[in-house]
């Protein structure tokens, strides 16, 4: 598996490694402090469809800031997954400090390890591709290629969570600089985070809600549930409390598409 790795993105120019990219993002601390706590809301849909003691996959885990609260909450069992080593690393030292060896396994997102991991057998709870990590996975062929792996480690009553970004709400100058580059696809952005001095580049595939379904039927999913993530941007709702609880109860009124990003739950159709 290698998600994040895409397509050629027009010039002779690749479309970032999402791997070194996000290796860079989580050496320089910037995705801790902009993303320091879960998102209470898709941690509440979580809890509710893990069951005590359940099996997840947590791909994308990077820090753990979902995989380690089900863990404590759920006694969760948990494989996380992720494409960053420096992700990787920091998850590790974090799941030794908290006593949680025995119950989340880390590993990268391809190989041996990998492949032992998530076999491929029907024995899993909940997958959750959580804030925005599908759409980092460049061509819709390889998002769905992604989404029917994870269907064959689920059991027949599993579910798929997702929590994707709301093309009318996000990176509207990206959207414009990126429209006509030749190998992108509809939706598809290039776009930058400022670490403080060094630029890191980054892909992302933004969400119509049309399109959710179709590339779940295609996975082998049936749609289950689509609401809002959050209305407010992502590191507000994390970064304080307050705005956390009042987004949590807008998100529960609000047209869907108000939301900054979608919150699908899928259950596998085959």
């Amino acid at each position: 598996m290698s998600a994040g790795r895409g397509p050629e993105a027009g010039d002779g120019e690749l479309l970032p490694d999402m791997a070194e990219s996000y290796d860079a993002y989580f050496s320089s601390g910037l995705y801790q402090r902009r993303y320091p706590r879960p998102n209470r809301r898709t941690l509440r849909f979580l809890e509710k469809l893990l069951p005590q003691g359940g099996r997840l996959i947590d791909y994308g885990a990077g820090e753990g800031r979902y995989c380690l609260a089900l863990a404590r909450s759920r006694a969760a069992r948990v494989v996380a997954v992720d494409i960053s080593a420096v992700a990787r690393a920091h998850l590790q030292e974090r799941i030794a400090a908290e006593g949680l060896s025995d119950r989340i396994a880390v590993t990268d997102a391809e190989g041996a390890a990998y492949e032992a991991l998530l076999p491929g057998r029907a024995s899993f709870d909940v997958a959750l591709l959580g804030f925005g990590v599908l759409g980092h996975v460049a061509g819709r062929a390889n998002r769905i290629a992604l989404m029917d792996e994870l269907r064959g480690n689920l059991k027949p009553s599993g579910r798929l969570v997702l929590g994707l970004p709301n093309r009318r709400r996000r990176f509207r100058a990206a959207q414009a600089e990126s429209a006509g580059l030749p190998g992108l696809e509809p939706g598809d952005i290039r776009y930058r985070r400022d670490d403080g001095g060094r630029a890191i580049a980054l892909f992302y595939h933004l969400y119509e809600r049309e399109e959710i379904g179709a590339e779940l039927a295609a996975a082998g999913f049936a749609l289950e549930r689509l609401t809002i993530e959050s209305v407010l941007p992502e590191y507000a709702v994390t970064h304080n409390p307050l705005a956390g609880w009042l987004d949590d109860r807008l998100s529960a009124i609000l047209p869907v598409d108000r939301g900054y990003g979608y919150l699908v739950v899928a259950r596998p159709a085959r």
